[in-house]
């Protein structure tokens, strides 16, 4: 018998049988950790939650597991050489506090990171901003099609900028992507309009919006 045995007295050991288990479910507790601080010996439960170890009445035991809340269990001073408990632990909750994960390891770092990091639609962005340039916004705006009164007065614009300018040099983007342009003026010249003025009051008689080729020639001669 140890020295620890024999310093409490003439006190019959006992052989403490418990089981650790959850508060909640029951559940077995395997490796559960039971301490005597008197006697300074401590002991492990098994894969089923059963711990053994010697003990004298009236010994306070501390059993701890990881996740659970302390528990202390005293032996009876009245017990048979044989005590059998079963000991239910209630889990602990703690509030910890936040925590902040970043893959560097400071701000300038991260920012640095940030302005060098390359998107997946990268080079989607590089050909929507390729076809947004205004010079090209200019050229497709004079390349669209228009209606029949709008290209007549695009047409009656350019022959007013056309007299006004005959010394300057006139872009041949504003007619050659213009049909309807060429052939008015190409009538015009043949019906010998740009010695009168009298095509000044086209703007008075202009043709109806959507209308076919033919049915606008049929109304340009008709008003003539």
């Amino acid at each position: 018998m140890s020295q620890d045995l024999l310093a409490q007295g003439q006190d019959k050991t006992v052989l403490f049988l418990g089981r650790v288990v959850t508060a909640t479910k029951a559940e077995d507790l395997p490796l559960a950790y039971v301490y005597n601080p008197k006697a300074g010996r401590g002991a492990l439960s098994d894969n089923f939650g059963m711990v053994e170890m010697y003990v004298f009445p009236g010994d306070s035991l501390v059993f701890t597991y990881v996740g659970y809340q302390k528990k202390y269990y005293i032996i009876p001073k009245n017990t048979d050489q044989v005590h059998r408990a079963i000991i239910s632990l209630s889990e602990e909750s703690k509030m910890l506090s936040e925590v902040k994960v970043f893959p560097h390891s400071t701000e300038d770092e991260f920012k640095q990171a940030f302005l060098n990091m390359r998107l997946r639609d990268e080079k989607q962005r590089g050909i929507l901003a390729n076809n947004l340039e205004q010079s090209k916004l200019n050229v497709f705006a004079l390349q669209a099609g228009m209606g029949a009164s709008s290209n007549f007065r695009n047409f009656s614009d350019q022959m007013v900028s056309a007299q006004a300018n005959k010394t300057f040099y006139a872009s041949p983007i504003l007619s050659l992507t213009n049909p309807f342009a060429w052939i008015n003026f190409i009538q015009s010249i043949k019906n010998g309009d740009l010695k009168k003025k009298e095509w000044k009051k086209a703007y008075e008689f202009l043709p109806k919006e959507n209308i076919s080729r033919q049915q606008f020639l049929r109304e340009t001669n008709a008003n003539k």
